[in-house]
């Protein structure tokens, strides 16, 4: 009766420690569902940013082949320039020498022209005068042919020379247009890409930093899942009724009084012989609720161990523990001391839930 008015007063003074235990949990379970909802809306934002930035890389990527062909068409183009600008000098060098021949023909055309006009104007006032006879006519008559033949054959090849004077330097001034626009069109498509190309890149390094923050961030916010799971998993991986026949005997010895409700006076828990001086341990993590004699049992230890399971250890000699304290799984608690009933040293033990005892050989393991 009077453990059972000691864990009627412990039940009462722990209540509200177990209902702050369940809102503990309650306050955990939310905050990991929100980190979770953060988690995942991080993921998306990280997954957009890497579409994103792979978008723009193979866009870059394009305009980087573009870059590539257009550099080799402005190498073709300035190789097709320095041709044009070849030819320029070789036209200006047959621009000279026309010039030349333009001079020499002039020089010979004068000097027929000379030779022609006397002869042309002593021939119109004499009317041949002095001219024997008809082999003589003939004769001056041919030469006279032959001047006007060279003549003529001079003004043609002058005209000729003009001529091609005139085409050359019309080609060269198309050529060098042509060169000119051509490359006047490649600089600005040139200019055009490396703008788009310095764009994209500026872009693609500001997505590359927002993707990395948002990784360090998604990295944080798992990190802290982690951790509230650790928290919420540790309360509840420390559940008395998760480890039922697994938890340790509290002291090495031998069962000589089991668990009987049956019998008279009915046996609550179990009687264990043990050496003298053998350590008792919690078989649970909890809190000691009582560490003081209680008639009847010597020195008593109570433990709570969350969810209205205590477990109760009788007749010690010394216990190592208070009131209070937060004591860990195979803790020692003190050490066994006389038992009377055994006649001798050893540990009076019970387990109970809701006040109610409990066969604590259904919870403990096997092994002793």
């Amino acid at each position: 009766m009077r453990i059972f008015l000691v864990l009627t007063v412990c039940c009462l003074l722990l209540f509200p420690a177990l209902a702050r235990a369940q809102a503990q949990d309650e306050v955990l379970s939310d905050s990991l569902q929100k980190e979770h909802q953060k988690a995942d809306e991080n993921e998306q934002k990280v997954r957009a940013l890497t579409r994103k930035a792979g978008q723009i890389s193979t866009r870059l990527s394009d305009i980087e082949d573009d870059v590539k062909l257009l550099r080799q068409r402005i190498r073709d183009q300035e190789a097709a320039l320095a041709e044009i600008r070849k030819n320029e000098r070789q036209a200006e060098q047959d621009h000279f020498s026309l010039e030349k021949e333009k001079e020499r023909i002039t020089l010979e055309l004068s000097g027929l022209m000379r030779t022609l006009w006397p002869v042309h104007l002593q021939n119109v006032r004499s009317r041949f005068e002095g001219v024997e006879d008809w082999a003589m006519f003939d004769r001056r008559f041919n030469w006279l042919a032959d001047i006007y033949a060279a003549t003529s054959r001079k003004l043609d090849e002058a005209k000729a020379n003009a001529e091609k004077i005139a085409l050359n330097l019309e080609n060269q001034r198309q050529l060098a247009e042509e060169a000119e626009k051509q490359l006047g069109q490649v600089n600005e498509s040139k200019d055009r890409l490396l703008r788009n190309q310095y764009a994209l890149r500026r872009n693609l390094k500001k997505i590359n930093q927002q993707k990395e923050s948002a990784e360090e961030e998604l990295t944080g916010i798992l990190a802290t899942i982690e951790d509230l799971k650790y928290q919420l998993q540790s309360q509840k991986t420390k559940r008395f009724a998760l480890y039922k026949r697994s938890l340790p005997w509290p002291v090495r010895g031998r069962v000589v009084s089991g668990f009987n409700l049956k019998a008279k006076p009915p046996a609550r828990g179990l009687a264990i012989g043990a050496p003298d001086g053998s350590t008792v341990q919690s078989i649970f993590w909890g809190k000691v609720v009582h560490n003081d004699t209680l008639r009847g049992f010597g020195h008593v230890v109570i433990i709570y161990h969350g969810y209205n399971y205590y477990s109760l250890y009788a007749y010690l000699s010394d216990t190592f523990v208070r009131n209070g304290q937060e004591v860990e799984k195979n803790e020692p608690l003190g050490t066994v001391g006389y038992f009377p009933k055994l006649d001798g040293p050893g540990l009076y033990f019970e387990l109970r839930f809701h006040q109610k005892p409990i066969n604590p050989e259904t919870w403990l393991t096997a092994l002793r």
